[in-house]
């Protein structure tokens, strides 16, 4: 399995953006954190035990409870995927 690794490439230029913006939250789950939305959707808000609000000040649409229809505004990609990955190393729960 690849590394979970935020590179400096621009990940904004690698999904497609709606009109306003936002990416599809699926698509980075899988992408850049390797977990199903229904379980990278739990960092958003925090508000399932055990899991931080790591999406606080950035733009999300949709519900986190409803995976399916969130979606993360493009610009704020890397720093949730950092967030992500900074918070599961700390944890001990990174996986390479």
């Amino acid at each position: 399995m690849e590394k979970f690794e935020n590179k400096s490439e621009n990940l904004a230029s690698k999904y497609e953006a709606d009109g306003n913006g936002f990416v599809d939250f699926s698509d980075i789950a899988r992408g850049e954190l390797r977990q199903q939305s229904q379980y990278a959707s739990r960092y958003v808000d925090g508000k399932m035990e055990g899991y931080p609000n790591l999406g606080e000040g950035l733009r999300f649409e949709g519900d986190p409870s409803d995976y399916h229809s969130l979606r993360i505004h493009k610009d704020d990609l890397a720093e949730f995927v950092q967030r992500v990955i900074s918070h599961k190393k700390a944890s001990g729960s990174f996986f390479a």
